[in-house]
């Protein structure tokens, strides 16, 4: 998911084919599965979904809110905005899903006026997520859901000749203005008005390398975001290909937690 800061366009086109790699890879495809069971919408509901990046999750939902529901799309990023817009186009539906630019902390929709919230790997690059999370509950209408997927980063890992550089090029503090939420997110529900329902972790685990899966779409992404913070090219590029060259059984390893909650008001 992209960045929902007021100013960022982290995202824009030029990454849309590698994060549309990264969203179909098998694992993140039943990971939205498990986390659309978690949110449960139905037929005739109104579901809003901050930091929606190409817009996978939310043409999912909107399918799950026919008939009678409306989905809207909102992001940072008026490339991802776009690229929602096109991805409905082609799954016919435009009637359904609404996408625009927005910001999580000042969300453009009268109070009490969504069944559900969802922000999938978007609050963790919002400075000030407490606000973020009473904007969603100030929409939700009483009964309403809000459903939060977040990475606690120093639980992601890969085997690697030199643990303490991956540890370097994963440094969340490159990437997110909240490195750890998933830790902070019960105190923050509680904070806005709104009562944890459900929690759990979803891991994502690969054994064997595999250039469609996650793990593998996620090191060019950390490596470059490594580079972005100071980190020299040549060491990034030497962990790169110790991870790329491990093809064998018993060489490859990555593992990182994904953690689902609903919260309801």
């Amino acid at each position: 998911m992209s960045d929902t800061r007021s100013k960022p366009n982290v995202f824009n086109a030029a990454m849309a084919p590698r994060l549309d790699k990264l969203y179909s890879s098998p694992q993140i495809v039943e990971q939205r599965r498990r986390f659309r069971e978690l949110i449960g919408a139905k037929p005739g509901e109104t579901g809003l979904d901050i930091g929606c990046g190409l817009g996978h999750l939310s043409c999912e939902l909107a399918k799950e809110v026919l008939p009678g529901g409306r989905l809207l799309a909102i992001d940072a990023s008026a490339d991802m905005v776009a690229g929602v817009a096109e991805r409905a186009r082609r799954e016919r539906l435009t009637a359904v899903i609404e996408s625009r630019v927005g910001d999580a902390t000042a969300l453009d929709l009268p109070d009490a006026s969504v069944d559900f919230v969802v922000a999938v790997q978007s609050l963790s690059y919002v400075p000030k997520v407490e606000q973020a999370i009473a904007e969603a509950a100030r929409v939700l209408r009483p009964g309403g859901r809000l459903a939060v997927l977040e990475t606690d980063w120093d639980m992601c890992v890969y085997e690697s000749k030199d643990a303490e550089q991956m540890r370097r090029l994963f440094d969340g503090r490159w990437r997110f203005a909240h490195w750890h939420l998933p830790r902070q997110l019960h105190r923050m529900f509680r904070d806005a008005g709104l009562r944890l329902n459900k929690a759990e972790a979803y891991p994502l685990l690969e054994v064997r390398y595999d250039p469609d899966s996650f793990g593998v779409g996620l090191i060019a992404i950390a490596r470059n975001a490594a580079v972005r913070h100071g980190v020299e090219p040549q060491e990034a590029d030497a962990w790169v290909a110790d991870i790329h060259s491990r093809l064998r059984d018993g060489e490859y390893f990555f593992c990182t937690n994904r953690f689902m909650f609903v919260a309801v008001k």
